[in-house]
Parts: structure tokens; sequence; C-alpha cells
């Protein structure tokens, strides 16, 4: 495993509450969970009709026609508002925990894993041995080549930050602006430091997060939203992340001081509201 640059960690944590506006107001609490699992959520999950990947694959992010973009990488942290990122801690029979879900899709070759680098679009195909191996989870091969893994081996726990990526861009084809999550990156810590994983692609993984109940439900969404589809959550960034990147600019290397690192931050993200409210005004003009 290779330890990502501790300059993105080792003070990002604490201005975890800098996040995207559309998730001001919005609350998650927990939601009751079974305490006695006789199955995991993620077999209905994986089972998944010929049908619904092509619904899903018709969806996918398209940015041919775009004319403008900007790529803005978030730390999510494992702070109220981001439970649907990390609980349950395991799969049971009601929710589905979204590591061991990568993990079981990766190990099936269901998936792909690139290797994590600063950008993901630069990164080397992981198999599935690799992402195994790069998460120190043991395993073992089955005759149809994939690979078995023990519940109990898959570090749920230790996966205490995702590394999020986001698009910003302007379709000239539609005349309109949106916002797309194209990459996730699971971040596990080993005593007090941090092993970014491997990068997956978002329209790899929507038809199962789609089938997925988040943990949670969302306040001041009307009408109050409960039993959400992880997809909804991630793909409406339901969720609370710090900017620690933009394009190929990180920004604790041209920020070192704490002090100015969040005013930068403070500043794109204002930058980002007019963005979007230009992407709204556009909309309503059509």
């Amino acid at each position: 495993m290779k330890s990502i640059v501790s300059l993105i960690f080792g003070g990002s944590l604490i201005t975890a509450s800098l996040f995207a506006q559309n998730m001001a107001n919005n609350r998650p609490r927990i939601l009751d969970e079974v305490s006695v699992v006789t199955s995991t959520a993620e077999d209905m999950v994986t089972d998944i009709s010929t049908r619904e990947l092509s619904v899903m694959e018709n969806s996918m992010n398209d940015y041919s026609s775009a004319i403008w973009s900007r790529d803005i990488y978030r730390q999510i942290s494992d702070v109220e508002g981001n439970e649907t990122f990390f609980y349950p801690r395991e799969s049971n029979d009601r929710n589905v925990n979204l590591f061991s879900l990568l993990i079981n899709l990766l190990r099936t070759n269901t998936i792909n894993a690139y290797k994590y680098e600063a950008q993901p679009e630069l990164s080397a195909l992981l198999t599935a041995k690799e992402t195994l191996k790069e998460a120190a989870i043991p395993f073992t091969e089955a005759s149809d080549k994939t690979l078995n893994v023990k519940k109990e081996n898959i570090p749920s726990g230790k996966i205490t930050h995702y590394l999020v990526k986001e698009r910003w861009y302007f379709d000239s084809k539609t005349s309109k602006g949106d916002i797309r999550v194209t990459h996730i990156c699971p971040v596990l810590s080993e005593k007090n430091k941090y092993f970014p994983l491997f990068w997956v692609r978002f329209d790899d993984v929507s038809v199962y997060l789609a089938r997925a109940a988040s943990p949670v439900s969302v306040a001041n969404v009307a009408p109050a939203l409960t039993n959400v589809p992880m997809f909804d959550i991630i793909r409406n960034r339901w969720y609370r992340g710090c900017i620690y990147q933009v394009g190929m600019r990180q920004l604790s290397a041209h920020f070192p001081e704490m002090e100015a690192l969040i005013d930068e931050r403070k500043r794109i993200e204002n930058e980002l509201d007019y963005i979007q409210s230009r992407f709204y005004a556009a909309e309503r003009r059509r």
C-alpha cells in the first residue's frame, strides 16, 4: 500500500465542515438497524438483471460535448452527513457497507479498480488479486478464477475517508451545466497513517448503488426521504467534503499554512456557488 501525501490529511480533518452547498441544510440521521443478521443485502444488490444494466449504461456520464469543465477533488470524512459512505460497519440484511460492496464486486471481476494516482484517468488498471493485496485482504482463489474473501477479513472499520472526484461541466449539446461524481477512492487508516487504496469509476458501481438503500434519512429534502438509494446520495452530492485538489493543483502544496488553506477552500466554494447559480440560470432560460 502506498501512503498518501500527508499534506492532504495532516490538517484537513479539522475543516471537514467545508462542504458542497447543496448539503448545507441536510442533516441526516442513522435509522434503526436490525441486530440479528441472517443474510446480507449485498446478495440482492449484486443480483442485477440485463435490463437494469442496459438502463444504467444509457445514463452514464458523457463529456464529449462539454465546452467547459473543472475537476474538483473532495475528502469525505466519517462525520455527520456522510453516514452513507461508512455505515453500517458491516453489511447486514437491510443495508450495505460501501467498502464491502466494492471489495465483493472487485473480487468477482464484476468491476475494475485502478491504481491510486492523483488523477484517476492516468491510473493503471489493477487485477482483482492486486486490488486485494493493496488492501492487505487475504483471499483464496476458486476454480472459476474468482477470489474468496471472508467477511471478517474485509477491514471496513478501518476505512475512515473516501476521496471523491467531481466534474463540473457545461454541455453544448444540451446547453446545460451539471456536476457529476466520476470516481471514488476508499482510504484506509492504519496506525495514524492513511492509505488510499484504489479508484473505481462511479459509472461502474452506479447500478449496484441504485439497489442499495442508504442507512440515513435526508432532512430538508421535500418530503423527508427514507430508504434513499446510495446512488442518489452520491449522485446528488448529499455529503460533506472539503476540497483538497482542483484539477492537477493540490491545495496543501500551494497553501501550507492551515489558515491560508481554509481561506482558499472558502474562495473556491464561493466560486463554485456562483458557477452553480449560472447553471440554474441557464436551465431556467431554456
